[in-house]
């Protein structure tokens, strides 16, 4: 395959720009690939042109250009003739993609079968080259300390990413995951101090006061409790952790499936409902949950559709999250500069 060349501009690309970029851009060979990211906040048009014309001339010569905008759509308004302002719009290759998705050569689809290491550390140059500088003013000012507004309990699953689902960057939520999204109830045996480790340090150090608890289609975890935990006797610790799920099963068993809906659905469900149960057999939280300290909100993930569903605890139903806030309930939760 051809070398692949990974270039960063960023800042304000103007005419004064163009030598210096138009200068390294020539010293990439004949025939590379090359990533482009466009890290910029204005692009005039000298610099859209000197971009445009050594991307023509390096696709002349067998090379391939993947550009890619972080921040606003400047080279592709510019290309396609659009005059109307840029708006903030997803880059090509979206920083959430999965590594696999991804045009370059870290790309198992490229380069053969990668060893996870490797996708690994290309992910965190990626990161680096085009993530970091963006996400850095906010790093340093929460490096001494963390105010998180919500705790996140949640699946260990891959596909369950807490950020992504609720709009979420770094200090907003504080998170616990383990297999199946449980919590152990007050006393339950085989005891385990984890989960309530977390909520106790969230709680009474860090002042939250939402817990969240939300759970996933297609949940590996229920459908071992549905399967009784055969799939998985060979899994000591799994089967041990399971355990905590058993009122789970027996709640499910007392209920109905809905119309069109699977068990394992209706489990992954019902589970939620019973770990934001389980919270309140600590008589310590049950307290400050019936005082209105702490809210307790029950969340799940449709992950064919991709969409979030909230728990009505006053049914036991599940409904898509409402509207858009009303603008006199926002909270911003930034620390002025």
């Amino acid at each position: 395959a051809p070398p692949r060349w990974h270039v960063v501009v960023q800042g304000t690309f103007t005419f004064l720009g163009v030598p210096k970029v138009t200068a390294r851009l020539q010293e990439i060979p004949a025939g590379s690939n090359v990533d482009l990211d466009l890290n910029v906040d204005f692009m005039d048009h000298a610099a859209f042109d000197a971009v445009h014309q050594w991307r023509l001339a390096h696709e002349r010569q067998g090379g391939r250009v993947d550009i890619d905008e972080v921040h606003e759509a400047w080279y592709e308004r510019a290309v396609t003739g659009d005059t109307t302002p840029p708006g903030k719009t997803p880059p090509q290759t979206p920083w959430w993609a999965p590594w696999a998705d991804r045009p370059s050569s870290d790309s198992p689809s490229d380069s053969g079968h990668l060893p996870a290491s490797d996708l690994l550390l290309a992910g965190v140059r990626r990161y680096h080259d085009s993530t970091a500088p963006l996400v850095r003013p906010i790093m340093a000012e929460l490096s001494m300390e963390q105010k998180p507004q919500n705790l996140f309990i949640t699946c260990v699953d891959s596909r369950v990413v807490p950020n992504i689902i609720t709009a979420s960057g770094p200090g907003d939520l504080f998170i616990n995951r383990n297999v199946g999204n449980l919590v152990p109830r007050h006393g339950a045996y085989p005891a385990d101090d984890s989960v309530m480790a977390t909520v106790e340090y969230a709680v009474n150090v860090l002042d939250i006061r939402t817990i969240t608890v939300c759970g996933h289609a297609n949940c590996g975890a229920m459908a071992a409790l549905l399967a009784g935990g055969t799939e998985v006797k060979h899994l000591h610790h799994l089967t041990r952790w399971l355990e905590h799920g058993r009122h789970s099963i027996a709640r499910f068993l007392g209920t109905e499936l809905a119309a069109n809906q699977s068990p394992l659905v209706h489990l992954c469900k019902i589970n939620v409902i019973q770990q934001l149960d389980n919270l309140l057999t600590h008589p310590w939280l049950e307290h400050r949950v019936e005082s209105g300290e702490i809210e307790l909100v029950g969340l799940y993930l449709d992950l064919p559709t991709a969409n979030v569903e909230i728990l009505d605890r006053a049914t036991g139903t599940f409904a898509p999250v409402p509207g858009e806030v009303p603008a006199g309930d926002r909270q911003d939760t930034r620390t002025p500069s």
